[in-house]
């Protein structure tokens, strides 16, 4: 590979699809495609939902308030972590990463072969009628994925489509989708790595920003950022090793309550607002931190082992999380005017960061560790003040409590893991969309970011592919995953690991225990926050 040390930092900003939800009457060139984003208007806010919030239902049934079911997928049963969902030359392709096959290869039906899990590529125009069109294997799994367009890349062959994902663990490696139903493989950016995980690619500017370990180049703490020039996706340009300062190869001093904090995910708000976003720690020991994505790219000499100052120099601002809690991802959220306040001279309007900590325990929220005293931390989601970006100042707190479902007593996990990451109008400064495990995918009114109320949830009921998940980590059949004889304290259930949005206004969401892909909308009051 070669090694770019000095990226010139321009502007190629290109139109996406028309869109074919109602809200979205145009094309727009959101992140990661490009640069633009949505202006938030002020259509209110601060109020809470009229009525009461309803408890959710049984474990063994589907729950939902303000949002409803319109189409579904199996995903061949495979455990689904990530779903990204792409306008592909008019049709609506999701892309779903899944967690390794713990307990044996699933059969794929298109092939016959026994595969163990990896992409699955299914087409969502109609959501009704999906279609599985592919799965493309991994070694052990292939959680995340970003997918760009050659038309849109500043060298890519126009009209092709591309798949960055990882080799979980070991390599990121990029597919030709051009055919949904017939992905090849076009190239390995990276092998011979000791971690992977979730990555950002920009696909106006080709710039990629990949989450990796290579423990022989002493990078500590985990996974850090391998940064890559994939304007072209058949010709990788290495670029530069970034990291929290304290993580890099003898380092002697350090951000955040320890030394050597690793990176879970990343992402760019492009060159028009020159910041990108990196979140450490993932559930405990936290840091976020800002950073001009000028000097990240272009302000070093030693693009393998960075010296303090070549950490420093591109940090805008961070802040050091409770050590219980941790980031493990974050979306900003530009130019939120707020209600109440537009009389003021201060405080019309703020930038927000939204910042999920992951629920990352299996012991069913401690019950079962009374003794020990040994419950752990509830995870929580954010919004942040990040207008001072040198000073991030928390305004809100997401929070679901345990007892609206007996959440603590279904079993598997409970907390927040992630919120939606792709920009689309109708909910950018509106709705918050975070999936909460056992608790589903939930929905908060974000128009006051000081004074944020819940106003949808969706929990899906488990089917004939859901793995039980069990109450206990401490026995035997404890852990996160159950087997099939395991009834008294492992019991199936649906557990929402990702969701994420489409250009139409649909929301998608993952089940990690296998129970394949839901496809849902607002209703009610939450659709009618989306139309203001």
């Amino acid at each position: 590979m070669r090694t770019r040390r000095r990226w010139g930092v321009g502007l190629l900003v290109s139109c996406l699809f028309a869109a074919a939800f109602p809200l979205l009457l145009m094309a727009q060139a959101y992140p990661p495609n490009g640069t633009a984003l949505p202006v938030v208007k002020l259509t209110g806010g601060g109020a809470p939902p009229p009525g009461p919030e309803p408890p959710a239902g049984p474990r063994d049934q589907q729950s939902q308030w303000n949002m409803e079911l319109v189409g579904e997928n199996d995903l061949q049963g495979r455990a689904a972590y990530l779903p990204i969902i792409i306008n592909q030359d008019g049709r609506e392709i999701a892309y779903v990463g899944h967690h390794p096959a713990l307990f044996g290869l699933i059969t794929n039906p298109l092939t016959g072969k026994p595969e163990q899990n990896g992409t699955s590529v299914v087409d969502v125009t109609d959501p009704a009628h999906t279609k599985y069109l592919a799965h493309i294997p991994a070694l052990r799994g292939s959680q995340t994925m970003r997918v760009c367009s050659g038309s849109v890349l500043p060298h890519g062959v126009r009209g092709k489509w591309y798949l960055l994902r990882p080799q979980d663990g070991t390599a990121h490696e990029i597919y030709d989708v051009t055919d949904p139903a017939k992905p090849t493989f076009l190239t390995t950016v990276i092998s011979g790595l000791q971690g992977t995980h979730k990555s950002w690619w920009e696909c106006d500017t080709g710039i990629a920003y990949l989450v990796s370990n290579k423990r022989d180049e002493g990078w500590t703490g985990g996974n850090h950022v391998k940064i890559y020039d994939l304007s072209d996706p058949a010709k990788p340009v290495y670029i530069r090793d970034f990291g929290l300062l304290g993580a890099q190869p003898g380092a002697t001093a350090f951000e955040g309550v320890k030394k050597g904090i690793g990176i879970h995910e990343s992402f760019s708000a492009g060159p028009g607002k020159n910041r990108a976003y990196f979140s450490y720690g993932t559930g405990n020991e936290g840091v976020i931190q800002v950073l001009d994505r000028e000097k990240l790219l272009t302000a070093f000499k030693n693009p393998q082992k960075p010296t303090d100052e070549e950490l420093l120099t591109p940090q805008v601002g961070y802040s050091v999380m409770s050590p219980d809690q941790g980031a493990h991802n974050m979306v900003p959220i530009y130019g939120v005017p707020i209600p109440g306040f537009q009389g003021h001279t201060v405080l019309k309007t703020r930038d927000l960061l939204l910042v999920a900590s992951e629920a990352s325990r299996f012991d069913n929220c401690g019950a079962n560790f009374p003794a020990e005293n040994d419950r752990p931390a509830p995870h929580l989601a954010w919004l942040l003040d990040i207008t001072n970006e040198a000073t991030p100042w928390p305004l809100s707190t997401f929070r679901v409590q345990e007892t609206q479902g007996d959440y603590c007593g279904r079993g598997g996990r409970f907390g927040v893991h992630s919120s939606t990451e792709y920009v689309y109008a109708p909910y950018y400064g509106k709705l918050a969309i975070l999936a909460w495990f056992n608790a589903g995918v939930r929905v908060w009114d974000i128009r006051d970011p000081f004074a944020v109320h819940e106003v949808g949830y969706f929990i899906s009921a488990p089917n004939q592919y859901s793995q039980p998940q069990c109450s206990n980590s401490g026995t035997k059949e404890g852990g996160e995953w159950g087997t099939q004889t395991a009834t008294g304290t492992c019991k199936k259930m649906a557990i929402t690991s990702n969701a994420e949005v489409d250009d139409r206004g649909l929301i998608y969401t993952a089940d990690r225990a296998g129970g394949g892909l839901h496809i849902v909308r607002l209703t009610g009051y939450a659709k009618d926050i989306a139309a203001k």
